[in-house]
Order: C-alpha cells, then structure tokens, then sequence
C-alpha cells in the first residue's frame, strides 16, 4: 500500500514538472502520437538530477569518445513505420533512422548499461517485436524513449553517441571513407625523432599518426643500449609476446632457429603468419652494424598497396587468392620449446562490401597446399602473378639502418625484407619486438579523439570488417 500511495504522489508531481504535449510536439517537429501523462511519469529527470547530469555522472556521456559527433544537434525527431524506428533529422540536413531493438539494445538507464560503458541487456527478456510507443528530447543532449512492451522502463541515449553510430547510408559510407588506406607513392619512410616520441603526447601522436597512416616509421637517434626498445614501445602499448618471446636479437647465429639469425637473403614477408591473430606492429632497433659489413640493407613493400593493383590488373587471379585458403604453419621441434602451428587462411579477406581487409603474405611459412584437386592450379597460377607484382612493386622502401635507427611497421599492412650479408665483415645485430595491432589501433583512436579531429582510425590489416 506504501508502494502505491508514493508512486501516486511521484506521478502528480512529475505531471506538473514537464510542459504540454502540444508544446513538446512543436519544439520537436514531431508526429509521435502518445499518452503525455504516461510518458511523464516515466521519463522526467529526478528532483536533483537531470537525465544529462546522470549520464554525465555515470561517465556515460562521452564526448572525448565521440570527438566528430560531439556537437551534433537534433532538429527534428518522429517515429515511424508504426513505432518500429525513430527518424532523426540532424541540424547537418542528414537524416538517421534507428529500429527500436537497435535502440532496446544500446539504451543507456541504470539497468541496462554499467559506467564501464557495457551493455548488459539480456535479450531473452525482451520482445523482439516490440516498438517505440514515446520518444523525445530532454533538453538537446538526450533522447528519451519508451517501448511498447515495458511501460515502466525509460531508454536514454547522449545524442553524441547516436550520431557517432548512425547506420544511415550516409553515414556508413563516410565510415568506409574515413578508415581507407592511404598508399604513399613517393618510396619515402617518414622519420620522427626518439627525443619527440618521449618527451611529448604529440610527438607520440605524431609517430602514431604515420603508422597509421602508411603504415611505416622511423624512429631516429634511439639510444644503442640493449633493451632500450622495451622502453620506447611501450609508449605505445605492451609488448605482445610470441613464440620467440619478447624481445629477440636478430643477429647472425649458429643453428639458428630462425632463417632471419642467419645471414641470408629474406624475401619480402609478414611474421607469423601461422597465428590466428599475427603479430601487430613490429620494431627493429639497430643496435650495431658495422659500415664494413657488405649488404644487410633493409626493404619494405606496401601488401595492401600490391593487393589493390592485383585486384585492377588481375581481376581473376585476386579473386582466387579470396577464395582457396592456404596452409599458415611453422613446424619445428629441434628447438627448447618445439612449435608445431598451423592456420589456414587465404591470401586476401574481404568484408561485406567487398573491400580488402586482411592480406597474409609469407614465401617461407606457406605449408603444402590442402584444398580440392581443382584449385591446385588456379591458385599456383594466381600466386605466380602475385609474387612477381609483389617484388617488381615501383613504391618500394629500401632503407640502409644506422646505428641507433628503429623502424617501425604494421606487420598486417607492410612486408619486409633483407638483403643477404656477410657476417665475415662485421657484426649486424638488431633488436626487435611486436605490439598487439587492436592495441596500436585504439592508442591511434584515443590519441586521435584527444589530439586530433576525431576521425576513425584508418583499417590496419586485422580482418575488422568495417
């Protein structure tokens, strides 16, 4: 009985708290149809708090996130399609629609997203056929709505985050726009300086905006003592371990359990490729390479660049390398920890819309082909017009490495390669490491947001098929 007596006083006093109908309605340029006393009880903010305000407290309403969305504004706002989608028309002259289950899904109230920005909606709770009976502005920061199958339950959504994850035409094809690679024809690795990438966030915005950008950098004037990598990388992100451990020293070596510890010739190629999720970002550090040691220089090819001209030049052999899967491995117990690893995957990924998103190249690490007898052929013939685009590619890096240069990489997007040298004449020693690429990509997003423009991180190879 206590129950009913409060939510009968709640209800007064949220009736006089909010205007009329007829006002809200012209203020929004709407033609929602609905039951203002109902809605009232329901969605006004409490006597201490407005809807913005506890979003804003509950660290939900994240304009820094949202950067390029931040100042969206709506001007106008109605249901449709029976209640099944909300239109907004936005003050830009854009207009988004959201299905009411896309809305049930990303409601921001207390009960269905945590302040660490989790949804915890349980959708077998929810009535899939359920539609949007009230929906309005709250002040112009928040969008309130109300379901059809749960009366007493109110969605609220920050405005910045529905513009940021519109799903109009419009908006995806901006999407794809803003995250296209570009592909740098000049031949030319950009440098920063070490002192810059650890003094200042924009230097470090400055590195990370090349690699995403083309993919390639390099770091200029590192420090030559062992392991001072781990203490540059991790501006970036930690270092992701792998089969080779941390950090390995790329040096010529006896028995070696790499062709790279040896002095030969490495053909163009990613790391480990053998892995579901391959190495991200890799760093080089030249710690030492005597001027007397012939050969040893370092080249770089743009796959992703190599896989666009594939797919203008031979159309039908880039369609087989989408389609016949190859054999990923590394096999080798001779060693303290033996490795038996194998992924197979093709050569190239597409997404939905038929862009490149993944490219997997590595001549050492391709294992015998398992696929139907038809595609033996094809695929040998494809891969054939492949390797000779690949390594009579025009825009090719070649970069000599001076003591104390480190050059950094998306292993996803940009191959490398090394001459052979002889380790008669001197001595050769790199030191190297990974980061995770989701890791690399986010840092590119925050410092973006933070630093930047807050326009989406360019695609950096890792199957994300946006």
């Amino acid at each position: 009985m206590y129950r009913a007596v409060f939510r009968l006083c709640r209800k007064q006093v949220l009736l006089k708290s909010i205007p009329s109908l007829d006002q809200e309605c012209r203020f929004l340029g709407s033609s929602i149809c609905y039951n203002s006393k109902r809605f009232a009880s329901r969605t006004a903010p409490s006597a201490s708090k407005s809807s913005y305000e506890s979003l804003v407290e509950r660290q939900l309403f994240l304009n820094t996130a949202y950067t390029r969305s931040a100042d969206a504004k709506v001007a106008g706002l109605t249901t449709v399609d029976g209640g099944k989608n909300v239109e907004i028309k936005w003050d830009d002259g854009s207009t988004s629609r959201y299905h009411s289950m896309w809305l049930r899904q990303a409601c921001h109230c207390p009960s269905c997203r945590l302040s660490t920005n989790q949804p915890i909606v349980n959708f077998k709770d929810v009535d899939i056929d359920a539609t949007v009976s009230a929906a309005q502005l709250d002040g112009d920061k928040v969008l309130k709505v109300i379901w059809s199958d749960d009366k007493d339950h109110t969605g609220i959504f920050p405005i910045p985050f529905l513009k940021h994850y519109s799903y109009s035409d419009k908006s995806l094809e901006e999407i794809k726009n803003q995250r296209k690679m570009v592909f740098n024809n000049e031949a030319r690795i950009p440098e920063v300086a070490y002192s810059d990438v650890m003094d200042s966030d924009n230097g470090l915005f400055k590195w990370l905006n090349y690699l995403s950008q083309y993919g390639i950098c390099l770091v200029k004037n590192v420090p030559t003592q062992e392991l001072t990598i781990r203490k540059v990388v991790e501006r970036i992100a930690p270092i992701q371990s792998s089969v080779y451990g941390e950090i390995f020293d790329v040096k010529d070596t006896p028995q070696p359990i790499n062709f790279a510890y040896s002095p030969v010739r490495l053909e163009l190629h990613m790391d480990q490729p053998m892995y579901e999720s391959p190495p991200g970002l890799q760093f080089l550090h030249c710690l030492r390479f005597d001027k007397q040691v012939t050969g040893g220089k370092n080249f770089f090819v743009d796959l992703f660049h190599v896989a666009h001209k594939l797919r203008e030049e031979y159309p039908k052999e880039f369609q087989v390398l989408t389609r016949i899967p190859v054999n990923w491995e590394t096999v080798h117990y001779d060693r303290d920890f033996p490795v038996h690893m194998s992924y197979r995957r093709p050569h190239i990924t597409l997404n939905d819309d038929g862009e490149i998103v993944g490219v997997t190249w590595h001549p050492g690490l391709g294992g015998p082909l398992l696929t139907q007898e038809k595609n033996v052929e094809p695929y040998f013939r494809a891969y054939k017009v492949m390797a000779t685009l690949l390594n009579n590619f025009p825009s090719q890096y070649r970069h000599r490495m001076q003591e104390g240069d480190m050059i950094s990489f998306n292993n996803r997007r940009v191959l490398h390669g090394r001459e052979s040298f002889n380790p008669n004449d001197g001595i050769r020693h790199y030191q190297g490491c990974y980061v995770q690429i989701d890791e690399f990509k986010s840092q590119v997003q925050v410092f973006t947001n933070k630093f930047g423009d807050g326009k989406l991180a360019t695609r950096v190879g890792n199957l994300d098929l946006q």
